[in-house]
């Protein structure tokens, strides 16, 4: 294999003249730069797969239970209900739990800080075990932390991502993670409600619900697969079981509880 070949199939690579470094002898030269896309928004796409499938589930299984002992009026009236008072539930949810994330990453930087502040060389030491435990030998841990440990802001932020294994830049804007997972869950809650709006015959308006929440189960595991790399076809089946089997728990608790 020549090796252009291995480039081919690697990482893609270019060189770049706009941020010149200086090179092994001390000239500036272009700067090696690479080129790969990443996954942006992790925490904002598990979010929506949570608020879509969450929104169906739990609206495909109430309307399914609730249906069989209730007129197709009170079913749209209650559906509704249970749409709306979910979507504000998880938008407020969203917003505490990445306050909560927040919060704790302020901690642990307040602590952190602190600790580089009054107990330094125990924080070098302890910086350096850790760089040592990745495979580096004692003396490069020794050179790697003594220009780390030269800026205050970024031995700080070393310690965090090394020690605690958080990043500022995974915390998520506690406002659009709560919009980012309400509008999700009143997506997928309005999927299973629509049939009982389209239909006035309360039988029809069960098994189309059924039938478009399994079809909508399967497109968002397919939308998954495709954002990670996935076999869209096993993505979209696993979501589909898994989306089927929680809202079959659901409908059995319900009408052990007396929805039916």
């Amino acid at each position: 294999m020549s090796s252009g070949d291995g480039a081919d199939k690697g990482e893609k690579r270019q060189f770049s003249g706009t941020a010149p470094r200086a090179s092994t002898s001390g000239k500036m030269g272009p700067r090696y730069q690479e080129k790969h896309d990443h996954i942006r928004g992790r925490g904002l796409i598990s979010s929506s797969a949570l608020g879509l499938s969450d929104g169906l589930i739990t609206n495909l299984a109430f309307l399914t239970g609730f249906a069989a002992a209730a007129d197709i009026g009170l079913v749209r009236f209650a559906g509704l209900a249970a749409m709306l008072a979910g979507t504000v539930s998880m938008f407020f949810g969203g917003i505490l739990a990445a306050r909560s994330e927040l919060d704790l990453f302020r901690a642990d930087s307040s602590r952190e800080e602190y600790e580089i502040k009054n107990e330094r060389e125990e924080e070098i030491m302890e910086l350096k075990d850790l760089y040592m435990e990745k495979g580096l030998t004692a003396q490069e841990a020794d050179m790697v932390v003594s220009r780390v440990s030269a800026d205050k802001d970024r031995f700080l932020e070393d310690m965090l991502v090394n020690e605690l294994h958080i990043h500022r830049a995974h915390l998520e804007s506690p406002y659009k993670l709560g919009a980012t997972i309400g509008l999700s869950f009143l997506v997928g809650a309005v999927v299973p409600l629509i049939p009982y709006y389209v239909f006035a015959t309360k039988e029809y308006a069960l098994v189309t619900s059924v039938v478009f929440s399994l079809i909508f189960l399967f497109s968002v595991g397919v939308w998954k697969g495709t954002i990670v790399g996935r076999a869209v076809w096993k993505s979209g089946l696993e979501t589909l079981l898994i989306g089927a089997g929680a809202a079959a728990i659901l409908f059995v608790i319900g009408t052990f509880l007396g929805f039916v």
